[in-house]
């Protein structure tokens, strides 16, 4: 059933879409959390729900290529073929996981300041 799902130029069943859109809905609410809290890397989640999106819907797919950070962002990634699907991913997964961090130690700091 999820096999290929990556494709864009298949035809999704409905099932698969409504899940996806489920995904993209929560990931762009924990990105516009992230946006107002420094704790959470907003940026990381928005991108992935535009992702997803992307793959399930051709018109966001058609005005996401046209932009030309993504543009920059594909080149990027793409240059990065010597990595296997499962590297890249925990790659992503490292880099959301360093945005945490960072945010945690940002709000830690802000509080300190607070305290003082």
């Amino acid at each position: 059933m999820f096999s290929n799902w990556l494709d864009e130029s298949k035809e999704h069943p409905f099932l698969i879409k409504a899940m996806v859109l489920a995904v993209v809905a929560v990931f762009a609410v924990i990105g516009l959390i992230g946006l107002v809290l420094p704790i959470i890397p907003g940026i990381v989640f928005l991108a992935l729900a535009a992702l997803l999106l992307s793959r399930v819907s051709r018109r966001f797919a058609a005005f996401l290529h046209d932009q030309p950070m993504w543009q920059k962002l594909t080149r990027l990634w793409r240059s990065q073929s010597f990595l296997t699907a499962t590297e890249r991913i925990k790659l992503a997964g490292l880099y959301c996981v360093r945005g945490l961090v960072d945010g945690m130690d940002s709000l830690a700091q802000s509080l300190r300041r607070k305290a003082q």
